[in-house]
């Protein structure tokens, strides 16, 4: 069901996103994906939860198993993020965003948890000792990460590139 889930939000974005649609996908019917997700808040943040696992596991592999500098993590970051395969999964979390910054609902209550999640996994991969410097150190990272995809996304993969650069990404 949450394979579904996230195929159709790749393709369609969120706001396609429905209990009826995941269950015609299936041969199903709404109730069947109502049982597993109660109320499309739990469906989204699944699917969100799900493909934020996918690219965690993706970056995990590229930053290793020591704490980095955060330049060091960018580098690495940006070499896996910054791939069209990859694009489709941040248009999902910009529409997230997006939707939390007018309020709508459960988007507004959706991206602090997003944004805290991806906090608390950055954190501890980064090589930094004093635990306030190395969560302003994450937020950045996340900042100049989540800005240079923004980018990409609005301006195209070449003009994100040359920002990368000058951020010393690449």
């Amino acid at each position: 069901m949450l394979e579904a889930a996230k195929e159709i939000a790749r393709s369609d974005g969120l706001g396609a996103l429905s209990f009826g649609r995941v269950a015609r996908q299936l041969g199903t019917n709404d109730r069947t994906v109502v049982y597993y997700f109660p109320s499309k808040a739990e469906l989204i943040g699944a699917v969100l939860v799900s493909l934020g696992e996918d690219l965690q596991d993706l970056l995990a592999e590229a930053f290793g198993e020591e704490p980095l500098p955060p330049s060091d993590l960018g580098r690495r970051a940006w070499k896996v993020l910054a791939r069209d395969e990859t694009q489709p999964i941040f248009a999902l979390f910009f529409e997230i965003l997006g939707q939390a910054a007018v309020g709508a609902s459960p988007f507004v209550d959706l991206a602090p948890l997003l944004v805290n999640d991806w906090l608390r996994w950055l954190e501890p991969r980064i090589a930094i000792a004093d635990s306030d410097r190395r969560h302003c150190a994450a937020l950045a990272l996340l900042a100049q990460i989540d800005g240079l995809l923004l980018l990409r996304t609005a301006a195209g993969s070449d003009a994100a590139h040359d920002a990368a650069g000058v951020l010393g990404f690449c």
